[in-house]
């Protein structure tokens, strides 16, 4: 699988749909997924084989979202579809995996499936769970990314969509504080403010990466210096929580795996 292939298949689908702000901005997104993807499976040390069919699984894992956009009007899975699952349905009814081998077709269609879960599922192959993890990692690193552009330019406080319309100046929820300080992902459901966004991407940082690379990634970017800083100017009287949620977060990029208060 070519890599310059892959992308050219994406931006000519991409082509289809119109430059709407929402759909510009999945657009970058799934770039910079598919740069991410790229010097992660470098940094690991990746066999060729993998990186192909790795960087398919990047460039495509968010198609979904341009019909998700296009008949819902919104990226919010739980009051439209699921998008990872529109993306594998429209990677095969365009059939830009006909003609690849069994094992890279599922490997890629598994990596898009897996991409928004919370946890990954067992009994994936070999193939499949390194290909996904990339996929995951290298997500998250661009929604950290996303976020730091919109802290950058003030874009949130008029773009409530990005954050379903939840309270953008409440403080963050004390499931999902508490999930950090025990050094457990976050249940989606225990989001009630647009902090807890926030605080998810703290939870990623708390052993949400599967490779060092991804960590190193992070730790270089500031991304939880960013999120420190951040949190502190969007709600008062919560510095205690936010310095210890990011103090166990910032270790655990640092010294890898899961840390808890």
């Amino acid at each position: 699988m070519k890599t310059d292939a892959i992308e050219a298949v994406f931006e000519r689908y991409c082509a289809g749909f119109p430059r709407e702000d929402m759909v510009v901005l999945k657009i970058e997104h799934t770039r910079r997924v598919a740069a991410n993807a790229r010097q992660i499976m470098e940094g690991e040390g990746f066999p060729e084989r993998l990186r192909g069919p790795g960087m398919a699984a990047a460039w495509w894992h968010d198609v979904g979202r341009f019909p998700q956009f296009t008949k819902y009007h919104t990226f919010s899975d739980r009051v439209s579809v699921n998008h990872a699952l529109m993306s594998c349905a429209e990677v095969l009814r365009l059939g830009w995996l006909d003609g690849c081998e069994p094992w890279e077709r599922n490997a890629v269609l598994r990596a898009i499936e897996c991409h928004n879960l919370r946890d990954l599922p067992s009994g994936l192959s070999a193939d499949e769970s390194p290909l996904a993890q990339v996929v995951r990692d290298a997500d998250k690193l661009d929604i950290l990314t996303v976020l730091d552009r919109a802290i950058a330019t003030d874009y949130l406080p008029s773009h409530p969509e990005v954050y379903w319309g939840l309270p953008f100046r409440a403080p963050p929820s004390a499931k999902v504080v508490a999930a950090i300080e025990r050094g457990e992902s976050v249940d989606y459901a225990d989001i009630t403010s647009f902090a807890d966004f926030v605080f998810i991407q703290l939870a990623w940082c708390n052993g949400g990466f599967a490779f060092g690379e991804s960590r190193r990634l992070a730790l270089a970017r500031g991304e939880v210096r960013i999120r420190r800083e951040y949190l502190k100017t969007l709600v008062a009287g919560e510095d205690a929580v936010i310095d210890r949620c990011c103090d166990i977060a910032e270790a655990a990029l640092r010294e890898g795996g899961r840390h808890g208060a």
